[in-house]
């Protein structure tokens, strides 16, 4: 039950909740003679409270006597982030969502922003009791212009319909590989496509950004209306506002072409020569994709195309020349991006995760000592028997990623990305709830000194951090270059002058923290 001081501060502020941008939110002050709660529970509380009071059933708390709390609770994909929220709110506008970054800066609260919780990190998307969350999986709606292209998609969509959904429209955008991960995510983060050799990264495709900010006002941003925030939100993350509506450039539908398979981990010198070789192939077929994910008992391969030719790819030449493949998990398939995000889609136990990612040019020597280090760490792990998997991702990523995004007249994107041929190498460590966080942790702190080591010995080493697949201590905007992360402050200052999103903000890669 809202406490009667609150039930009054919530009738009396109406549509002054709404006017924040006269106000200093972080001066010590009453609102309407009503004291602003002091410590973080308090306010997480007071923020509950109005909300509930303003939104009723859409927002979630522990005591609701439906099973809704748990199902928000045990959204993201890590259970890690399975934290107990003061309230989760879901609105379906961005009118809501401006009201309830109203009441969230009056109060004072901590907030986290949650699309799909695909982010392994805590904190990005959960907070603990001290915090409110604004879940936008209901704003999901989707239009589509035929005469320009674009889609306009919601926030709480998921690239699995996305896809199935443009496909009727015989179109394809770019976007996840896998169809659980979101739109909202992905794209903010750069988000690193299953083509991203064609044309070019996920933020690539955006032509424009509906966004609430922090104080409370709607606005559009494209390359010719506030190209700064346009900008910056491609690959910014969360330090601007909340985007609501991503404008995205669709094409003729995409045919693909894929196939995975397995192979015997003893043969990994082999395997690695082929992913080198066939990297190399690829600077010159913008159509070819492949990913090498390397487990402690098998290593699959994904072969991608983007196009259903009768002969098999001469680019894919190094893989089938191995002769350790133990079976196909997915045979040679004409399909598209939908079925291609079904058949790769990796939907492992609910259980705990932790992630890294290096970028290094490609060299065979340094994937070998890479090799060798994960070995040795991962013999340090319990038996996968027990449900501990520690695995790498080789992805290759061509110059030609860089330049789509130059080159597409959307004014590029705040990654800062090299035009050369890189690797963006992920290493997942996955284990069971009951697992021990410490000595987990433990591992995957050496495992990331010693990759880390190992290529900047050989001068191969990469600035760039792809967001997406980062652990929450990597520096990830500086690895974006001096001018972006200039660019980036430069915005963060301009469209949120009172700190809202630095400041009460669970987590995220952050302007604070730079």
């Amino acid at each position: 039950m809202m406490s009667s001081a609150l039930l009054k501060l919530f009738r009396s502020t109406g549509s002054y909740l709404l006017a924040i941008s006269r106000h200093s939110i972080f001066r010590p002050h009453s609102i309407r003679g009503i004291p602003v709660p002091k410590t973080d529970h308090e306010r997480a509380a007071a923020a509950r409270d109005l909300l509930k009071a303003a939104f009723g059933e859409r927002v979630i708390t522990a005591d609701d006597p439906t099973s809704r709390p748990m199902v928000a609770l045990t959204t993201p994909w890590s259970t890690t982030c399975h934290l107990p929220s003061a309230a989760y709110f879901q609105p379906v506008s961005a009118a809501e969502v401006s009201t309830a970054l109203s009441i969230i800066t009056k109060t004072q609260c901590k907030f986290a922003v949650r699309a799909t919780g695909h982010n392994p990190n805590p904190g990005f998307s959960s907070t603990r009791e001290d915090g409110v969350i604004l879940d936008l999986q209901l704003l999901n709606d989707k239009s589509f212009d035929p005469e320009t292209g674009i889609a306009s998609l919601g926030a709480g969509n998921t690239w699995g319909e996305v896809y199935t959904w443009l496909e009727g429209k015989g179109r394809s955008v770019m976007g996840g590989r896998y169809e659980e991960i979101g739109v909202a995510g992905f794209v903010l983060g750069g988000g690193m496509p299953g083509f991203v050799n064609l044309r070019g990264m996920g933020c690539d495709q955006v032509r424009g950004f509906e966004v609430v900010l922090g104080d409370g006002h709607t606005v559009h941003c494209s390359a010719e209306v506030r190209p700064g925030l346009y900008r910056a939100l491609k690959g910014g993350g969360s330090n601007f506002g909340v985007v609501t509506t991503f404008y995205l450039q669709t094409y003729p539908l995409l045919k693909t072409q894929y196939t995975v398979s397995l192979y015997k981990p003893d043969d990994y010198a082999n395997i690695i020569e082929a992913s080198v070789a066939t990297h190399k192939e690829m600077e010159t077929d913008v159509q070819a994709a492949y990913f090498t994910n390397v487990h402690r008992d098998f290593v699959a391969i994904g072969q991608l195309y983007a196009d259903t030719p009768e002969e098999e790819p001469k680019v894919f030449e190094p893989f089938r020349k191995l002769e350790s493949m133990m079976a196909p998990v997915v045979p040679k398939t004409d399909g598209t991006l939908s079925t291609l995000a079904q058949a790769i889609g990796h939907r492992p136990p609910k259980g705990k995760r932790t992630i890294f990612t290096i970028s290094t040019k490609v060299d065979k020597a340094l994937y070998l000592a890479i090799h060798k280090i994960w070995q040795d760490i991962t013999a340090t792990l319990p038996p996968s028997s027990d449900g501990t998997d520690l695995h790498y991702t080789i992805q290759p990523v061509t110059a030609s990623a860089a330049r789509a995004g130059r080159d597409n007249g959307t004014g590029g994107n705040a990654l800062g990305l090299q035009e050369v041929s890189q690797n963006w190498c992920v290493f997942t460590l996955e284990y069971p709830r009951d697992g021990d966080d410490v000595v987990h942790q433990a591992a995957m702190d050496r495992l990331y000194e010693q990759v880390k080591a190992a290529a900047e010995e050989r001068g191969l080493l990469l600035d760039f951090v792809c967001p997406t697949f980062a652990d929450k201590r990597q520096d990830v905007l500086r690895g974006f270059g001096e001018e972006n992360v200039g660019l980036i402050k430069e915005v963060a200052a301009k469209y949120d002058g009172e700190g809202v999103f630095q400041k009460l903000q669970y987590g995220g890669f952050l302007v604070r923290d730079l």
